[in-house]
């Protein structure tokens, strides 16, 4: 029999990290259980440390590979996951206790293609010092029941991966997109899944705790970070498009649409805000985000404004060409946020 689970682990450098990540997974009380350890080129004691692990666990196997980013990881784990349903963790998250449990069984009692729930976030700073960050969790929705596109993605929050279980065959031949060397490849592989699926289920339990430090991908602030998002505001874009049309009924695409364009607004105001972009940075990002949502209808951003005021009025400055005053303001510190919009 294939295993249930295959839990896909995208390794670089981890040494001081894995061990614990690993013994997250290992820990949860699923039968079937396989764990695959991407490594991607890593330069320090990584290497031995997965093999040790693979040696200690006859679950756990080891695939290498030249670096090639986190996304060629994760697609290589893909290719080689034999488990009717599939999830990630990062080399230096951890899976919460019970975790697989709660999301298999929402899988297996609906039938769901993919289960989302909620996460813990906890912010790491430079002395090392944990510090929780505090965020809402949604409601529970079952999309096929609802049929509310939009209420499901107010609810889910962040379209992370490693919040999520899904069923193999749902994912087919999707894989995540490669050009994408510094994050928003989370968002484009989901929003293409949803487009092929709506059995979609989110629970508001915590299922993961992400570690977000100045390494972590989603903080990136350098210059040389912030260009490699703006390059794929396309490929974001037009996947989270594709989704709308295969999901929402027509009269109910253009509140959703403006959902997405202002997720790109607050996302590029954040980027720029928190690498202290210099102006010709800022200047070309909202170029190319102009460019890019240029090539879709668009609806005034108070039409259906949803629950989140401040998302409604980044898009209002934003069709007004009044950006750079969200900028300021949200580089307040005491506004600065401590995830992805």
């Amino acid at each position: 029999m294939p295993p249930r689970i295959s839990v896909i682990v995208p390794i670089y450098n981890a040494a001081s990290t894995l061990r614990a990540a690993v013994q997250s997974i290992l820990t949860q009380d699923i039968a079937g259980l396989e764990v695959l350890l991407v490594d991607d080129g890593s330069t320090d004691a990584t290497p031995g440390l997965c093999h040790d692990l693979a040696l200690r666990d006859d679950r756990v196997q080891v695939i290498t590979q030249k670096n090639a980013g986190i996304c060629a990881a994760r697609n290589r784990g893909l290719s080689a996951a034999e488990g009717v349903y599939v999830t990630f963790c990062d080399d230096d998250d951890l899976l919460l206790p019970g975790a697989l449990a709660l999301l298999l069984q929402k899988a297996e009692d609906t039938g769901a293609d993919i289960v989302r729930a909620d996460y813990e976030l906890v912010h790491v700073g430079p002395n090392g010092t944990e510090t929780v960050q505090p965020h809402p969790a949604g409601t529970a929705c079952d999309l096929a029941a609802d049929g509310d596109y939009r209420r499901f993605l107010q609810n889910s929050g962040p379209q992370f991966v490693w919040n999520a279980l899904y069923r193999r065959a749902a994912i087919g031949d999707l894989r995540f997109d490669e050009h994408c060397r510094f994050g928003l490849e989370d968002f484009i592989f989901n929003a293409a899944l949803y487009a092929r699926t709506d059995k979609v289920y989110y629970l508001p339990q915590p299922v993961y705790r992400h570690f977000e430090s100045g390494q972590s991908t989603s903080q990136c602030q350098t210059v040389q970070a912030v260009q490699g998002r703006i390059k794929v505001l396309d490929r974001w874009m037009a996947a989270e498009y594709q989704a709308i049309r295969a999901r929402c009924p027509e009269a109910a695409r253009p509140a959703a649409w403006n959902d997405r364009r202002a997720q790109a607004v607050t996302f590029l105001m954040h980027q720029f805000a928190d690498a202290n972009a210099p102006g010709a940075l800022r200047r070309y990002g909202w170029r190319t985000l102009r460019g890019v949502l240029g090539q879709y209808p668009a609806a005034p951003p108070w039409q259906n404004a949803g629950p989140n005021k401040k998302q409604t009025g980044a898009l209002l400055l934003y069709d007004l060409r009044l950006q750079r005053l969200y900028e300021l303001w949200a580089n307040r510190p005491q506004n600065r946020r401590r995830e992805l919009p």
